[in-house]
């Protein structure tokens, strides 16, 4: 029987299932009727989640509210095929009559089946053929059922890039008459590799402090370790690099509510309130960590197993930096990177060698990755007050705020700034 429900409640249930069972949904009716009608789709699943509303406001939450949206979304996508009159092309394309089209619809959408459902749909919106920022554009439209507007301010884009860009994925896709397979064995390394960068650089757009108007979207970090966790739980693409991966996610996230204040502004390492830190979450990383392991880690297995030592220390002063400059040298042998040394400084630096430490940074500092990066300026700040060079310190923290041009950036530096001053 269905219970009663609160005007309030129904909104905020099919924002839930649009979150979270949407991506189920698409994936399944994708497959079953091919890419090409991937925005046909998406339309039929919004429209059912706009009728949940209406109906679950008049009539109560039904006893199983997935199951309801999915038999109303599987029938408004049959319709719209019908009525479009490309109903028998869609399925002479699919290779299969509508009762098989049904059955198999079904079938999939049962539980067991929906995880290969959304892995197949993960390495569509990951495919090679798409760039990065498309593919991650795809990944949050499509598997975690963000708006146009909700990536446009994820990614750092206008809202109607955002929308010529998933446009032109779509297109892309179904121009290629892309398969919604899983990738076959000759091809499966380098595909996941694709998979795994994506979910990377997602949980990053995220977690950044470094871009944007707020400091952090935990939306995206949540939807980034999801899916992340969902690859964990394959038998074939739970590798050590995937579970690396998962361990790194979780021990990031575990410090987000550290991460800003109460009136939103960042929050740096040093003067978190490490309370804060979700010490569930940081027991699920090293759990993760320690299943991936592998005679040949990946650089995820050293961010992580450089993150968890964070998570392990009770403060700045005491955390082991010279274990952290290790981890850095070997990460350095795997994946060659400005960023790296630039962090490996500041390890050198906070365990003592501070003019090692400056002369490393300064080494970079013409690296084109590195050249407008306040975050260098920002890093040789922070040496400079471990070494107790206040006036060098100001210079380059009035550097990094000059190459800075967000509002929490900006804010942050200022406060800095204005503390030194009175130092």
């Amino acid at each position: 029987m269905p219970r009663e429900v609160t005007p309030s409640e129904p909104p905020q249930l099919v924002e839930h299932f649009f979150r979270h069972e949407s991506a189920k949904l698409i994936a399944v009716l994708t497959r079953a009727f091919g890419v090409r009608y991937l925005d046909l789709i998406e339309d039929k699943v919004q429209e059912a989640m706009l009728a949940a509303v209406q109906a679950w406001r008049q009539r109560g939450i039904p006893t199983n509210p997935a199951g309801w949206i999915y038999r109303v979304a599987r029938n408004r996508v049959l319709d719209a095929l019908r009525r479009e009159k490309i109903h028998q092309r869609a399925l002479a394309l699919a290779h299969q009559t509508e009762a098989a089209i049904e059955s198999l619809v079904e079938d999939w959408l049962s539980e067991d089946q929906l995880p290969d459902s959304l892995l197949r749909m993960i390495f569509v919106c990951c495919h090679p053929g798409l760039d990065r920022q498309s593919q991650i554009a795809m990944t949050l439209k499509i598997l975690c059922g963000f708006s146009i507007s909700e990536i446009a301010r994820g990614l750092l884009i206008s809202a109607e890039a955002a929308k010529k860009r998933v446009q032109r994925a779509k297109k892309t896709l179904a121009q290629q008459q892309i398969k919604i397979d899983l990738p076959p064995t000759v091809e499966l390394q380098s595909r996941l590799s694709v998979v795994h960068d994506v979910l990377y650089l997602m949980f990053n757009e995220g977690y950044s402090t470094s871009k944007g108007h707020e400091p952090l979207r935990d939306d995206i970090c949540e939807e980034a370790a999801r899916l992340c966790h969902l690859l964990c739980e394959h038998k074939t693409f739970s590798t050590p690099e995937t579970r690396a991966l998962l361990a790194l996610m979780l021990s990031h996230a575990a410090r987000l509510d550290a991460r800003v204040d109460s009136n939103g502004a960042v929050v740096l390492l040093a003067e978190q309130d490490r309370s804060l830190w979700d010490r569930k979450l940081i027991r699920f990383a090293e759990v993760w960590l320690e299943r991936s392991k592998t005679d040949s880690p990946s650089r995820f297995h050293m961010e992580a197993a450089i993150a968890l030592t964070h998570c392990h220390a009770a403060s700045v002063a005491e955390t082991h930096w010279p274990t952290i400059i290790k981890f850095y040298d070997h990460l350095l042998t795997i994946h060659d990177s400005p960023l790296y040394i630039l962090n490996r400084a500041i390890a050198r630096g906070e365990s003592g060698d501070v003019d090692s430490a400056l002369a490393e940074i300064e080494s970079i500092r013409n690296h084109r990755e590195m050249r407008n990066y306040f975050l260098l300026d920002c890093a040789v700040g922070r040496l400079q007050e471990l070494g107790s060079n206040v006036e060098a310190a100001i210079t380059a923290y009035s550097a990094a705020l000059r190459a800075s041009s967000a509002p929490h950036e900006q804010a942050l530096l200022n406060k800095k700034l204005t503390q030194l001053k009175a130092s």
